[in-house]
């Protein structure tokens, strides 16, 4: 869940809590404003009464009084109340008495349940010359007095939960604005994961969020320059490594080589000078020519593997197929395909012997850990972007789940140095495909760019 969902959620929460108080304090209010109301109404109406009876006594009109009461008796009800007239005493007619009031309002029940009062009555005995007692009961009728609460209390409510819909969307479109940069910020992170290191951050609205971008382009370029600082690092130490091995094989080829040679060639002369009878000086001479041979031998694949001598006579194509076509002869369970679009000749010393590394390598990775049938290797040459591919039918494995050896760690590190791609994809009983890009026209300049300096 997002953090706009989530601010969003918490936002509605504390509304929905806004609104649950702020409705119990206007039932609360209502509450109180329909009993106090109808409370003084019943007691301002009896009090006139009262004087009204009181007034008409005093002035002992006793048909008047009579009258009021009748008219009071058959007066069904009033605003907020209710009059009924009970006699007490036997007359020739009585006044018929009046059920309380049943409460009849515009508001819905579950508002009248919550605001109405508690049942009010008040009662007054009044003694009059020819009657001994009249009671004057009169209950309260709180109907229009709910009902005018219910249109306020709806109006308030209504512009509360107006205003709470109207903020909550101001407020998730407002979060939705501020915090959209954070998808950015992931974007950002993911590529710096990648390895990524240009990328860069905008300018954002918020100063919180500003300072996180300048944070976080200040870290990429510190990693950019480490990158930079250890991809020449790591060409000066394969530079350095390629030049001891082109030491170490001159060196194999120069002196041991050509000892190796002499002992052939003085084991070779023993044996010719050697007389019939010397049957033993002849065999050892022999046997010391057939060791030296193996040794030579023994040298000589040496020497091709610290550095093959056809990559600098006949260039990297011949070098290459020469590589495929031996490893095809020592390994007749597995073949492998090899295409070329065109001449591999001046792609430079640098390209062409980290070229031929990363497939030597690739190779022996297919005979320790592919257990395959046939490989493809695949060499696209366009103007300024040299394309490799290598694949195989192999047991594959999971990228996640699985380290990578220094073998696939020395392939990318030779491509990166060459300010290419590396990518390589691979699934269970899928095979490994590795897929390869080298910039010509960068490589081009650096190369020039060394041939001067050195």
């Amino acid at each position: 869940m997002s953090l706009r969902i989530r601010l969003s959620i918490l936002i509605t929460l504390l509304f929905i809590v806004v609104l649950i108080g702020a409705s119990g304090y206007i039932i609360t209010n209502a509450r109180r404003a329909v009993s106090e109301e109808i409370q003084a109404s019943a007691l301002h109406t009896l009090q006139l009464v009262e004087v009204l009876l009181e007034s008409i006594d005093l002035s002992g009109q006793t048909g008047l009084q009579k009258l009021v009461l009748e008219k009071l008796s058959t007066l069904k009800s009033a605003r907020h109340l209710q009059i009924s007239v009970l006699q007490q005493s036997h007359m020739a007619r009585q006044f018929p008495p009046q059920a309380r009031p049943v409460i009849s309002s515009e508001a819905p029940q579950w508002f009248i349940k919550l605001v109405q009062p508690k049942p009010m009555e008040f009662r007054r005995i009044i003694v009059t010359p020819d009657i001994k007692k009249i009671e004057i009961v009169i209950h309260a009728d709180p109907s229009h007095e709910i009902t005018e609460v219910w249109y306020e209390s709806r109006s308030v409510l209504f512009f509360l939960l107006l205003f709470i819909v109207m903020a909550n969307v101001l407020l998730y479109i407002t979060l939705g604005r501020y915090l959209s940069p954070i998808d950015s910020i992931l974007t950002g992170l993911e590529r710096i994961e990648n390895g990524d290191y240009q990328s860069r951050l905008p300018q954002y609205k918020l100063p919180e969020l500003t300072r996180i971008s300048n944070k976080f382009n200040h870290m990429a370029n510190v990693l950019l320059q480490s990158k930079e600082d250890n991809r020449r690092l790591t060409q000066k130490t394969l530079a350095i490594q390629e030049n001891e091995r082109r030491h170490l094989a001159q060196e194999l080829h120069d002196e041991l080589g050509q000892s190796l040679s002499a002992i052939k060639a003085v084991a070779v002369s023993i044996e010719q000078k050697s007389s019939d009878r010397d049957e033993s000086i002849r065999d050892n001479a022999r046997a010391i020519g057939s060791f030296s041979e193996r040794m030579y031998e023994v040298a000589k694949n040496m020497m091709q593997r610290l550095r093959p001598s056809v990559l600098d006579e006949l260039g990297l194509l011949i070098a290459l197929q020469e590589m495929i076509d031996s490893w095809n002869g020592s390994h007749g369970e597995i073949f492998c395909h090899f295409e070329c679009n065109d001449d591999l000749r001046g792609l430079g010393e640098d390209i062409d012997i980290k070229l031929y590394r990363i497939i030597q390598e690739s190779l022996t990775n297919v005979i320790k850990h592919a257990d395959a049938n046939e490989v493809h290797i695949k060499i696209d040459r366009q103007a300024e972007l040299l394309q490799v591919t290598v694949r195989d039918d192999g047991i594959g494995f999971e990228l996640l789940s699985v380290q990578r050896g220094l073998g696939l760690l020395g392939m990318q590190e030779r491509v990166e140095t060459l300010n290419g791609t590396f990518e390589m994809k691979s699934a269970v009983s899928q095979g490994v495909n590795i897929a390869i890009s080298i910039p010509l026209t960068n490589n081009e300049e650096s190369e020039k760019s060394k041939t001067i300096n050195d």
